[in-house]
């Protein structure tokens, strides 16, 4: 379990983050939170934002941009906690029973709040009533990625796992994001798909730098410095219309795989039965954060766009359609998926 504040993975682009944000930024943090409400906030509990995944993932880096920007705004100490493991539902359980008094929070994704709960048997707890929603944060790609040594192109690589009829692919753990993309491209190309599930982005790609793997689906985020030093090779985005991040990476869909797709999002959750005044507390507070314009410098540097809701209950609604679309999805994949 980790309780660092900076990642040592991004410790030299957080200083240069640390020192803009600190330059004459903090007052108008303040004077906008004069007129939020805190009192719900205990001066002798520390914050805590739970991240189901390692230090040094997409998720962890999103954590501690927000902890930070909220350590500023209320002037309170705001703690990182990392608990890996079981597709980020050790983590994500943690928060959904913890005390609703808002000081545990969790920064979930599409794979801790909607796929892994709705994919693992018995579920580790309930998408709909564990947690309340806060409010989105933003969002991101999964990129679709091989080792330096495999295809250089999309259509090589599918056209090879065509030919040999197999494909091993990596994940942050069962019922992930990662997970389902590998299922659905496997099954699409009629291919026997091999999961292989790791406690976290970070450890994933490792071995499949190694190849010990062929592929794998991860958070645009996690991996730019795979990409940059060209230790992986990006072939494809799992998105609806091309990253803006990675422009010349077609999508899945321009390869006549439309629903090999997944949209990935990051936001905020309290525990199960926070009240609904603490959670439009801190969707004003998220909000605040968002609007600062080194946290959107710092996020878009994590390959993440800004897109905040509205309102909580917006969000909340978003969330009830997120969860209805997806377990429409699961129930038609059925037993395939999870024996993959």
């Amino acid at each position: 379990m980790s309780r660092t504040f900076i990642s040592t993975v991004n410790r030299r682009q957080w200083l240069q983050w640390s020192l803009t944000a600190t330059a004459g930024a903090s007052a108008p943090w303040l004077a906008a939170n004069a007129a939020l409400p805190q009192d719900f906030l205990t001066a002798t509990k520390p914050i805590t934002i739970v991240v189901g995944g390692p230090a040094g993932g997409a998720t962890d880096g999103v954590a501690r941009v927000l902890a930070q920007t909220f350590s500023s705004q209320l002037g309170r100490e705001v703690i990182v906690e990392n608990k890996p493991g079981a597709g980020g539902t050790i983590g994500s359980k943690y928060v959904s029973v913890a005390k609703n008094d808002g000081h545990t929070l969790l920064l979930g994704h599409i794979g801790t709040n909607v796929l892994s709960p709705l994919m693992q048997t018995p579920k580790p707890y309930d998408p709909v009533s564990g947690f309340t929603p806060i409010g989105q944060i933003g969002n991101t790609a999964s990129v679709l990625l091989v080792p330096a040594a495999g295809p250089s192109t999309l259509q090589e690589a599918l056209a090879l796992w065509k030919q040999k009829g197999r494909l091993s692919y990596a994940s942050t753990g069962l019922g992930s994001g990662a997970h389902l993309l590998g299922h659905l491209l496997a099954d699409r190309l009629h291919a026997q798909g091999l999961h292989v599930p790791y406690r976290g982005s970070p450890f994933a790609l490792q071995d499949l730098v190694g190849g010990r793997v062929d592929a794998m689906f991860a958070t645009a985020g996690a991996v730019g410095a795979y990409i940059d030093s060209k230790k992986l090779v990006p072939l494809a985005v799992a998105s609806a219309t091309r990253s803006s991040y990675y422009s010349q990476l077609p999508t899945l869909r321009e390869a006549g795989l439309p629903d090999v797709s997944n949209e990935g999002w990051f936001g905020l959750f309290a525990s199960a039965h926070t009240s609904e005044k603490i959670a439009q507390a801190w969707h004003a507070h998220l909000n605040t954060a968002l609007r600062q314009p080194q946290v959107v410098q710092q996020l878009q540097g994590l390959i993440v766009d800004i897109a905040a809701s509205t309102s909580q209950s917006q969000y909340a609604q978003f969330m009830e359609r997120e969860i209805s679309h997806w377990s429409r999805v699961v129930a038609q994949l059925g037993d395939a998926l999870k024996a993959t």
